[in-house]
């Protein structure tokens, strides 16, 4: 796990030196604190620059150095993230240039695999979770990678004849002349999602790749992205099997995603929140291990919530090493500032500061190697609001559509004065036709943003407006199956997964993502909705293979989210703390209507429990506005 940045500029005028690159380059030192390179080369009219923080997990000697090259230094890489099949892929490869290796690395496994098979032909082969940067210097082409699932993100600008990206955006802020402007559009979508939906990012000119994704830049300076991994390629039912196949398979792919993520030269563990997920990647951890697994849990001081009974349950169980930690309301004062530099951009979560926490646990444990849970939610369709959505969805939502529009518009006025905001705002999905469904977790509704921003901030496209156009190219008419692909292109990627690798890799720790193995995720697509949801259980078909492997106790306990949700995180003092920065901020008196800010704070003290994520919301914002933007004011 490292970080990567680099360009490639069409003249000299638009290229780098090696300076800026290195400065750029150890912005983010904490993705690699074991070692350092770059690589900075003339082609030409135009110039190449690669430049590489490592973590060292695999194959710790200095072979492992990048940016790496081929024997003959036609192919380089700069890669972030692991090739769990690596091995396996190096067998495969032929004697002939299996003898051109220099390391036992599988950084170098991908650059002979694309010089072998192609870069499609490679990308279909790996196993793992990536973002890299390879550079052909025969055909001069730099092409930027992402993982089919987003477990490890990439930004990138293009511009005045240069393309220049990494995997944090302080590392493109370092750039000479850089001066943030707030993308209004990615500000707009974030007050509803908790974050900027992929390929925009806050800040005006840079990009982040999409995953499944890869961006090819030619000498000329054109680029081209390429989807390489499309999900719903995968369609349920394709595999006719019986309940009993399908919970046989999911173990033995399971079972496989776990072994190849215990490839490791450190110390590695599990984050164990006693939940179904983590739960069952300790047990399958355990199966493969004759030494006590390393295991990691947190809670919030005096909140009932906590689930340090059943993760202990689970630790004395399988025998783990374990570890607790209890953070409190005056560690998360202390670390919100920085966690809104670590984020680079809002991602309003407030599990943010548990993982930062417990990712410290861990790193100080000795353990800079962990396997989480995300990712299984959504494959396999765990949140009891998906089963809500598609249940409206074909029993109320689908129906009304085929009424006439002055039906809908009559509907929709008479609404305006009875219901609350968010009923509203479903009434003016409907009248419209766009999707009930919009996230899993939402915290102000198109119409309540009218509301909020000023007039002049309202960007031209509505946050509806996006998810209609990406559901709509789906080219799915099951319900269920349309949420889950609706997750696995916005929240999961840029919200779930970007939480984890941005807090972990504050503290220099790797995390691996069983769940999300390509193996997994492709079958768990094929597997019915009904298998999803049945005997009113959420993820039946995941408890049902849990069911022999982890305690029955733990499978069929009530679900609750990872220290809880932005209810019980935001404390009395918290909501003092956060009252005071958002109504201080600049941002707000700039953009944003006082009085309706008021209204979210009153609202909170009479019990409405879903404005604790709006308050959580408007907090990560300005303090992030208060880190990019107090200094240049």
């Amino acid at each position: 796990m490292c970080g990567i940045v680099g360009f490639m500029a069409q003249d000299a005028d638009s290229a780098l030196t090696e300076r800026t690159l290195t400065i750029m380059r150890d912005q983010m030192i904490h993705r690699g604190p074991d070692d350092g390179g770059v690589y900075v080369r003339r082609e030409g009219a135009s110039t190449i620059g690669l430049g590489h923080r490592r973590l060292s997990i695999i194959a710790l000697s200095p072979l492992g150095h990048q940016p790496m090259s081929t024997a003959d230094g036609s192919l380089w890489i700069v890669f972030n993230g692991e090739i769990f099949n690596y091995r396996e892929l190096r067998a495969e490869l032929p004697a002939r240039i299996q003898a051109q290796f220099c390391s036992q690395t599988d950084t170098e496994v991908i650059l002979y695999a694309i010089r072998e098979w192609g870069l499609d032909g490679c990308l279909q082969r790996l196993r793992g979770m990536y973002a890299f940067a390879v550079y052909d210097s025969t055909s001069e082409i730099l092409t930027l990678v992402r993982d089919p699932l987003g477990v490890k993100p990439l930004y990138y600008t293009h511009d005045r004849g240069r393309v220049t990206f990494a995997s944090e955006i302080k590392a493109l802020a370092a750039m000479p002349g850089f001066k943030p402007v707030i993308n209004d559009q990615a500000l707009y979508h974030y007050l509803t999602f908790a974050n900027a939906p992929a390929p925009q990012t806050f800040f005006e000119g840079i990009l982040k790749l999409e995953a499944g994704t890869y961006l090819t830049c030619d000498k000329k300076g054109s680029i081209r992205q390429h989807r390489y991994w499309n999900p719903t390629t995968f369609q349920p039912g394709s595999a006719s099997l019986t309940e009993h196949n399908y919970v046989d398979e999911l173990r033995r792919l399971l079972r496989q995603s776990v072994r190849r993520r215990m490839v490791s030269d450190v110390p590695f563990g599990v984050f164990l929140s006693g939940g179904v997920d983590s739960s069952l990647n300790v047990a399958l951890m355990a199966e493969l291990l004759d030494r006590p697994i390393e295991t990691f849990s947190i809670g919030i001081k005096d909140d009932p919530s906590n689930e340090f009974d059943y993760a202990r349950q689970v630790a004395e169980h399988f025998h783990t090493n374990h570890h607790e930690a209890v953070i409190s309301d005056e560690d998360f004062i202390r670390f919100l500032p920085q966690m809104a530099y670590l984020q680079d951009e809002p991602v309003a979560d407030p599990v943010c500061v548990p993982i930062y926490y417990i990712s410290k646990l861990a790193r100080e444990s000795g353990t800079p190697v962990i396997q989480v849970g995300e990712g299984s939610d959504e494959i396999f369709a765990g949140y009891q609001t998906y089963h809500l959505f598609d249940d409206w969805n074909r029993r109320y939502y689908e129906p009304y559509l085929q009424a006439p529009e002055f039906v809908r518009r009559a509907v929709y006025s008479l609404g305006t004065h009875v219901c609350s905001s968010e009923k509203q705002d479903a009434l003016r999905r409907a009248m419209l036709g766009d999707p009930l469904f919009l996230g899993n977790a939402i915290a102000f509704w198109d119409n309540e943003k009218a509301g909020l921003l000023h007039q002049a901030f309202l960007p031209r496209h509505t946050s509806s407006e996006y998810i209609r156009n990406l559901a709509g190219s789906l080219g799915i008419d099951d319900s269920l199956l349309k949420i889950i692909h609706v997750e696995l292109k916005n929240r999961l990627p840029e919200l779930l997964l970007m939480r984890v690798d941005k807090m972990s890799m504050a503290n220099s720790i790797e995390t691996r993502v069983p769940f999300l193995d390509e193996d997994v995720v492709s079958f768990a697509l094929t597997i019915p909705s009904a298998l999803k949801y049945q005997q009113n259980q959420p993820k039946y078909i995941l408890r049902q293979a849990a069911r022999g492997i982890i305690p029955d106790s733990i499978i069929d306990r009530e679900k609750w989210g990872f220290c809880g949700s932005a209810t019980n995180m935001l404390s009395t003092r918290l909501t003092d703390y956060a009252r005071s920065r958002i109504l201080d901020s600049p941002l707000m008196h700039e953009r944003f209507d006082r009085n309706a800010i008021e209204g979210i704070f009153i609202a909170l003290r009479q019990q409405k429990r879903f404005n604790s994520f709006k308050i959580w919301n408007l907090l990560n914002l300005v303090l992030w506005y208060e880190r990019w933007f107090a200094s240049t004011r």
